[in-house]
């Protein structure tokens, strides 16, 4: 019998960084989800590099402690999606063991190129938060979890037609199989954290049957056309210099839009919505208004699901300032599932 859970928080604010990515087309033999090639990622800067925005986001100690560590490797990845070559990120144990570990499938927010999380190469902050990402992602590998993440297929020349929840969301289902290669991690504890954009992809995943126990959700995008009315400052459907805009991108806009919104838009499906999921939000979110949390639990608690809704307080987009007490509550959503109890 599934329950929905929902509760208050009341704490702080700043944001957490995000992703994109495909380029080359991958060998047709090459199976969805194989893992194509891995490198080292480079070496997050020192701290007094970052810029005011870098350095803001993080304690020195949380960023110097994931910057000096040696019990995991960080990897920039390539791996087969439709055809295509996706960049991504892997942190995986450097020693495993004998044991299988648990898995979370990231999905970054942004667009285009706004957001990637493989390097874009300029300075570590405002403009290129993947290293931050890895100073956050790192919290989940340290908790007992390998982390994986696609960089999406829109990249460089494709980066401005990036469909925001369209073909790309394969991306995301092949890294199903990418984990599954790995012999250390265990298949049936797989999970899935999504923040704002990468809130839509992961409940559109979970519409498509991506195989995770539970999901939790930062900042989400739960009703795209209510979004983009209530920003229209950022240019998403008449395109700005991240994206072309929807009225280009989405096929035949001017008689099918409401049908694509509402494709994207787990607030109209929440009933296909059946792994339990854990929604974060702040009540002053600058990006993605809380109302977008607040119609989707609404949506949910209708439909008789599993999961849990935090409103903070006075926090940015990604909770920074109450990072501690937003990992706790995801690593234990994610473990109370994989152990049958939510």
């Amino acid at each position: 019998m599934q329950k929905a859970v929902i509760c208050g928080l009341l704490l702080l604010h700043i944001p957490f960084g995000i992703g994109v990515s495909a380029l080359s087309v991958a060998d047709a033999q090459e199976p969805d989800g194989q893992i194509l090639s891995s490198k080292p990622w480079p070496p997050l800067p020192n701290f007094e590099s970052l810029d005011e925005f870098g350095r803001g986001y993080f304690p020195r100690k949380v960023y110097e402690e994931a910057r000096a560590q040696k019990e995991f490797d960080v990897l920039e990845i390539t791996y087969a999606s439709d055809g295509l070559q996706v960049r991504g990120m892997l942190i995986k144990p450097k020693a495993p063991g004998t044991r299988r570990w648990p898995a979370i499938i990231f999905n970054r927010g942004g667009n285009g190129e706004l957001g990637r999380i493989t390097d874009n190469g300029q300075p570590c902050g405002l403009a290129n938060t993947s290293c931050l990402d890895i100073v956050d992602l790192y919290q989940f590998a340290k908790a007992g979890f390998v982390v994986i993440a696609s960089d999406y297929r829109y990249q460089g020349a494709t980066a401005k037609r990036d469909q925001w929840g369209g073909v790309e969301v394969d991306d995301v289902l092949n890294l199903v199989p990418s984990l599954k290669s790995l012999d250390f991690v265990d298949p049936e504890r797989l999970y899935m954290l999504g923040l704002s954009r990468g809130g839509t992809m992961a409940y559109l995943a979970i519409r498509r049957g991506i195989p995770v126990k539970a999901a939790a959700i930062i900042g989400g995008v739960t009703d795209v056309k209510a979004w983009v009315d209530a920003r229209p400052e950022m240019g998403i459907v008449n395109g700005n210099e991240y994206i072309d805009g929807f009225a280009k991108i989405w096929p035949d806009y001017e008689h099918r839009a409401e049908e694509e919104y509402r494709a994207r838009s787990a607030v109209y499906w929440a009933d296909q919505i059946n792994v339990p999921v854990l929604i974060l939000h702040s009540r002053t979110d600058r990006l993605v208004p809380v109302t977008q949390a607040l119609r989707m639990a609404e949506a949910l608690q209708e439909k008789n699901k599993t999961f849990a809704l935090h409103i903070y307080d006075r926090d940015g987009h990604a909770l920074p300032q109450n990072r501690k007490d937003r990992d706790r509550m995801i690593i234990d959503w994610f473990n109370r599932a994989g152990q049958g109890v939510q």
